[in-house]
């Protein structure tokens, strides 16, 4: 079926929506709403509204679209590329949709699935899995959904929500609206892979409840999506290829593919999460280890080795560089505290951080199989720090956490004498093949241009952060010429420009690195097809918005 049908909802009054008018007043009383994590400056606009569910938000959507106003979302504001950044217009805050409103067992796919309204924060939802506590259950009014939570309680087993991005204070609806993915991803996807549903409001105030598995596209590759009026929006997919590899640039697009996917990863481009399920998986023990190394080359040939060998199964692969270590050890020598580890031993030059299943009553075999992996690549466990425990994991997790924070008090002392400087982080992977070849790259690259650097983050997927840190407003530049061609040559490799912190107003001028004008223009078609005002996130992922912006530019 390619068909489906967007229902009405019956508005709230939009004078009863609590909101701040005026920018002078929302600058004075939530400076906080002004930028995100990517600190990208937003221009004046004119309302802040808190809807605290779809009956208020759909009145807020029919009034701005009756005034030809832009409507941009936030939730959390962890996101690193602006996209909740206002552009003018009206910024929404989901902020009230903050409620789990289900946990049941869905028979046919033999899991437990998880519901919850699209400001729940990761966070949260870790916190009450592990405690089986989720008091908007325990408190529902529907009796079913309290008895679906008693046996999810009665189950003697702990579980967990797969994706792991970075930022565990992000909003499930900012994650899924970015298709989010970190560590983990290596074993078990982005978020696109856990989401069974969405609940999404069109620009128009309608909305559609999906469950994955019921709408598919036609042959021809279009959707049929037929509102409350009996009014047609047909909606034809781009025709390009998505990279193999972790991507969060541009519109997804399959044949056949499933209509929540559309809007997994769309930035908000032409519908507003409001509710989300998702799958969850049974908890099993897990031992997490920083292999030591003397190299970064080194590490690059255990990285290979490591995900070849059939025997050892990862959650996730993370690389420390040389410089990445360095930074660490002058931390360490400076507040040992703060780092909260042994001290990092004088020789290593390089580190790996991967975490695996472990099962002390399963043998030595998993033991044996690392220890021969490792003796392969010229390293050993003696050369390791290994946790198992729960409160060692958090130590080593910590760990890995406190790096971008370094990074980032260091270019904000370096702002006081150049106010204008900022870090530049990559967020770009390349296939399997191409790791090598893309890591010469970005080191003999960066050595000509005699910029500082340090590289960490997700190598098991080709998908290193490499943060320059400039010293002046002379090496801002030479950077921001070298990560233009560090993008091109991402793409040359059949990578992507943004691997998975999306496109949104920052990385706009990437996406042509990436696609074809035409290609562009597909994309733009979908965001027509489904709001033709233009309403919704004005700015995200095109230079130009597709239509004229709404509201005050």
């Amino acid at each position: 079926m390619h068909e489906v049908s967007s229902r009405a909802v019956a508005a709230a009054d939009f004078n009863s929506v609590r909101r701040v008018e005026g920018f002078a007043a929302i600058r004075e009383a939530y400076p906080a709403y002004l930028t995100d994590e990517s600190k990208f400056s937003c221009k004046p606009f004119d309302f802040l509204f808190f809807p605290r569910h779809e009956a208020e938000l759909c009145a807020v959507l029919q009034e701005m679209g009756r005034r030809g106003i832009g409507v941009t979302i936030a939730a959390a504001r962890t996101g690193l590329v602006g996209g909740c950044v206002p552009p003018g217009g009206a910024l929404v805050s989901l902020e009230g949709f903050d409620r789990v409103t289900k946990i049941a067992w869905d028979e046919w796919a033999g899991e437990w699935r998880l519901r919850a309204e699209s400001a729940v924060s990761l966070r949260t939802i870790a916190r009450q899995l592990a405690e089986k506590r989720f008091p908007d259950l325990e408190r529902s009014a529907d009796a079913r959904i309290r008895e679906a939570f008693v046996s999810f309680r009665q189950d003697p087993q702990s579980f967990f929500y797969p994706p792991d991005p970075t930022e565990m204070s992000a909003s499930l609806g900012g994650t899924v609206a970015t298709n989010a993915s970190g560590a983990r991803t290596f074993r078990y996807g982005p978020t696109r892979a856990w989401v069974r549903g969405i609940r999404v409001m069109l620009a128009d105030g309608e909305v559609l409840d999906l469950a994955r598995g019921k709408v598919f596209a036609s042959p021809a590759g279009e959707f049929l999506i037929r509102d409350s009026h009996g009014r047609d929006r047909r909606v034809r997919l781009p025709s390009y290829r998505i990279p193999p590899t972790k991507n969060t640039a541009g519109f997804f697009t399959a044949p056949a593919m499933d209509l929540v996917d559309l809007f997994i990863g769309s930035e908000g481009a032409f519908g507003i999460i409001t509710e989300v399920t998702v799958g969850l998986l049974p908890r099993t023990p897990k031992i997490s280890v920083v292999q030591f190394l003397s190299s970064d080359e080194q590490a690059i040939r255990l990285v290979r080795a490591l995900r070849e060998d059939p025997r050892l199964r990862l959650d996730f692969l993370e690389m420390y560089s040389e410089a990445a270590l360095g930074l660490l050890r002058e931390r360490q020598a400076r507040d040992a505290r703060s780092v909260g580890t042994p001290p990092i031993p004088q020789r290593a030059r390089s580190a790996l951080f991967f975490e695996l299943d472990f099962d002390p009553a399963a043998g030595p075999a998993a033991k044996e199989a690392l220890a021969e992996v490792l003796a392969s690549c010229g390293t050993s466990p003696a050369d390791s720090w290994a946790a198992y425990e729960p409160r060692e994991l958090e130590r080593l997790k910590h760990f890995r956490h406190i790096l971008p924070e370094t990074i980032n008090a260091i270019i904000a002392e370096r702002k006081k004498k150049h106010p204008g400087l900022h870090k530049l982080g990559t967020d770009l992977a390349v296939p399997d093949e191409h790791l090598e070849t893309m890591w010469d790259f970005y080191r003999e690259s960066l050595a000509r241009a005699e910029l500082e650097w340090v590289a960490f983050g997700h190598i098991g997927n080709n998908h290193l952060h490499i943060n320059i840190l400039p010293r002046d407003m002379a090496d801002l530049e030479k950077a921001l010429d070298l990560y233009g061609r560090f993008a091109e040559q991402a793409v040359a490799f059949g990578g992507t420009v943004s691997a998975e912190h999306g496109i949104g107003k920052l990385k706009a001028k990437f996406l042509k690195a990436m696609y074809r004008e035409e290609e562009i223009e597909q994309m733009r078609a979908v965001k027509r097809a489904l709001d033709p005002q233009g309403l919704l996130n004005p700015g995200n992922l095109f230079e130009t918005s597709p239509c004229a912006l709404p509201g005050r530019p």
